[in-house]
């Protein structure tokens, strides 16, 4: 550590201490924006046209990925879900859009004949629009947004208000675009009452809609969020991760038990360092496999709540990610058992070890436990063990 404080800068030591090593494997240059690591032309114009669309965020494709992966997994319309990917990339046809594409026309708006039609214009700051928005309960918490790009005002929305108000406003703002277009075709249009009162009656919210549905399916599902037992003669091993976003320090927590739920072995493991979320969860399964109680010779499961990550040591490929270090210490680990089975299950199925990690992070120590167990962990997973009164 001495000898990378005296080369780099301090705020780059913590990213530094995240980056896994193995002295078995020669560094290789890798592109971090395919599943493979492998370049192709494909993935090179997706990464050209969202540092395009947004180059502040570029540094973080997982950030811009995430986003896409919540705008469509919305409860919402399909052509709603649509309209939105498209008012992200600024793929609608506002007048300073069609001007841009070659069109010869006056970019400035009808309506106002004051300012340009920029898409945020018509959407979200012209004054009229306005005051459609001003019938919504939550606007009062974005009132003061600027006038950036559509993109930049639908992140801030999001990040000000709940999952459903996010909902409403697509609907709204779907609602305004196609009230903007009858105009445009002097088709007979809504004012703002009525608009409002139509976009929501037309689609009212699902979760309104279903709540009976939704209690239902909380009764079902209540008694599944506990641990998965192994089959028998199998032991288990869950591992989880705990990490904050850009901010040094990882908690990994790990928990070895038999089918009837004994316990064998624990640890949660501090380490320095940044890295993201998956990469951590790579580093508890490392840890865990590296620590097996004595009884694990033979079958042992191995269950983790990172889908991906599961998926990437299931298959024996080799990788070119920034996890791809751990990957080849994992699958040399695991040639020291005879059978292995790696799973993927929900976070609700992972809770003991996920507890472990949390509570690592906070108290930033390590500890292991192998013959005896405190009370709070022998407790926890009592709790955590199915059909348990």
């Amino acid at each position: 550590m001495d000898e990378i404080a005296k080369h780099f800068h301090e705020n780059d030591i913590p990213w530094i201490q995240g980056i896994p090593i193995d002295l078995y494997m020669e560094d290789n240059l890798f592109w971090p924006f395919t599943p493979n690591g492998h370049y192709n032309v494909k993935s090179g114009y997706r990464v050209s046209r969202e540092l395009n669309l947004h180059p502040t965020r570029c540094s973080n494709m997982a950030e811009i990925q995430k986003w896409w992966k919540m705008i469509w997994s919305l409860q919402l319309p399909p052509r709603m879900k649509l309209f939105s990917w498209r008012v992200c990339h600024n793929w609608l046809p506002a007048k300073t859009n069609l001007k841009h594409r070659g069109m010869d026309i006056n970019t400035c708006c009808d309506m106002c004949v004051r300012y340009e039609e920029t898409l945020t214009h018509a959407l979200w700051s012209f004054e009229r629009v306005r005051n459609v928005w001003k019938l919504c309960s939550w606007y009062k918490n974005c009132s003061s947004l600027g006038e950036g790009s559509m993109f930049d005002v639908l992140m801030a929305i999001k990040q000000t208000n709940t999952k459903y108000e996010f909902e409403d406003t697509i609907k709204v703002m779907w609602a305004i675009w196609e009230n903007r277009n009858r105009k445009w075709q002097q088709l007979p249009s809504m004012n703002d009452q009525q608009l409002i009162y139509w976009v929501f009656s037309a689609y009212p919210n699902v979760l309104k809609a279903g709540s009976d549905g939704i209690q239902q399916e909380a009764d079902i599902t209540i008694n599944m969020k506990q641990w998965n037992p192994p089959a028998t003669e199998c032991i288990c091993v869950n591992c989880d991760a705990a990490v904050v976003d850009k901010v040094a320090g990882m908690g990994l927590g790990y928990i070895w038990r038999k089918t009837d739920g004994q316990i064998l072995a624990a640890g949660q493991i501090y380490r320095n360092g940044i890295c993201l979320a998956k990469m951590a969860e790579a580093w508890a399964i490392l840890e865990a496999l590296k620590n097996p109680p004595a009884e694990a010779t033979n079958t042992i499961e191995v269950q983790s709540d990172c889908r991906v990550l599961v998926e990437e040591i299931n298959n024996m490929d080799q990788h070119h990610s920034a996890e791809s270090n751990l990957l080849h210490q994992i699958h040399n680990v695991l040639a020291n058992f005879q059978t292995v089975k790696i799973i993927h299950v929900k976070r609700t199925n992972n809770e003991c070890a996920n507890m472990l990690a949390r509570k690592c992070l906070v108290d930033k120590n390590t500890q292991f436990f192998t013959h005896s167990f405190p009370d709070w962990l022998a407790n926890f997973c009592k709790a955590d063990y199915p059909n348990m009164v």
